[in-house]
């Protein structure tokens, strides 16, 4: 409980800033690699802001679709935790980052308590 105190207060007295932009904002075409299914995929991500985080959908060409929250760093990175929607028991971590072209993100995932990474890049639909 003590070392639970210790992290709330140094996260709090931290100086990052919580700004949100609209950076992220949009909907994104994504291709990747699953480790855990040794396949390639693609899939379509949609980012919204909802208050100083971004409400995110995931849904690929393997039937799996995921709800997602966000948390922007900075303006070139965006953490994000995600949990499949037909078995909430299976939840994970991804972070992209900002591609040098401005609209793409790359980035890489684990499922939570497993041990490979995936990685996946997405491009944002500008029509």
């Amino acid at each position: 409980m003590k070392v639970l105190v210790v992290l709330l207060m140094t996260v709090l007295a931290s100086p990052v800033t919580f700004a949100i932009s609209s950076t992220f904002v949009g909907t994104y075409h994504c291709t990747g690699h699953d480790p855990y299914l040794d396949r390639d995929y693609k899939g379509t991500l949609t980012v919204a802001q909802q208050n100083t985080v971004y409400k995110i959908t995931m849904e690929y060409d393997t039937g799996e679709k995921y709800r997602a929250t966000g948390g922007q760093y900075n303006e070139e990175l965006l953490s994000v935790v995600f949990q499949d929607e037909a078995d909430p028991h299976v939840v994970g971590l991804e972070q992209y980052h900002l591609l040098d072209d401005k609209t793409s993100m790359g980035g890489y995932w684990v499922y939570l308590g497993k041990d490979k990474l995936g990685k996946e890049t997405c491009t944002k639909d500008t029509a």
